[in-house]
């Protein structure tokens, strides 16, 4: 014999109840935001924290290459190039072939019985600034200056390492530099005249180009892109 309706329904009833609210708080843990079993089912901002977008890449030349804007206008280099790539090949995977190699080990060599030698400096430093390892010549150039700050080459190409890493700033700095001690300097007249077309400053390097070839006459070794710059100013 069951029991009375009157006392299973309310029994019944109230089992119910308890079983749901038990089964609600498991699923409460299971989806909630904090304590989760299975990860929360909406994401939420953390305090004030934000995270800003990566600027966006700027197409280059060939079609198909990005680069991230850099502090000036120089472009990024190739991370891969290697010293005396540009006279003697070689490869990433292989390195530099072995007369460059065998003359980067001498000249590491004599920089560590000697840090102030100050013609393997520029040596090497010349060879990274070749093979566009302008990373690597930079800090080179720098040591080389100051062991000897009047030499005009070094400080030029100091500057055209600046420049091609994207520091204009800088390298239009050291190319006034030389300029302050050698005002016809060809060279520093002529990559000052870059630099300053590569940071808007038109009219000023058009003087720049024009100083250079009153220097130089025809036949300078820059007097073509000189003259093409000139043209390409005044359009």
């Amino acid at each position: 014999m069951g029991l009375p309706a009157r006392i299973v329904i309310p029994t019944f009833a109230a089992f119910a109840v308890v079983l749901l609210g038990v089964m609600g708080w498991f699923l409460r843990i299971g989806f909630g935001t904090t304590g989760s079993a299975f990860g929360p089912s909406v994401v939420h901002e953390q305090g004030d924290a934000q995270i800003r977008a990566t600027a966006a890449p700027i197409a280059t030349d060939p079609p198909g290459t990005f680069t991230v804007p850099q502090t000036g206008t120089g472009p990024v280099q190739n991370p891969n190039a290697l010293p005396g790539a540009s006279t003697g090949g070689g490869s990433a995977v292989a390195g530099p072939p072995a007369p460059v190699m065998q003359e980067l080990i001498a000249l590491r060599a004599r920089l560590a019985r000697n840090p102030k030698d100050l013609a393997a400096l520029v040596q090497l430093a010349d060879m990274e600034f070749d093979a566009r390892r302008f990373d690597k010549a930079t800090p080179l150039f720098v040591r080389a200056l100051a062991l000897d700050p009047s030499n005009p080459d070094v400080r030029t190409d100091y500057a055209v390492a600046l420049h091609e890493s994207g520091r204009d700033l800088d390298a239009l700095a050291q190319a006034d530099t030389v300029l302050k001690e050698r005002p016809d300097f060809p060279t520093a007249l002529f990559d000052r005249g870059v630099i300053l077309q590569a940071i808007g400053r038109r009219s000023d390097a058009a003087t720049a180009f024009r100083r250079y070839l009153r220097v130089v006459g025809n036949n300078g070794s820059h007097a073509n892109e000189a003259r093409a710059a000139l043209q390409e100013l005044a359009g």
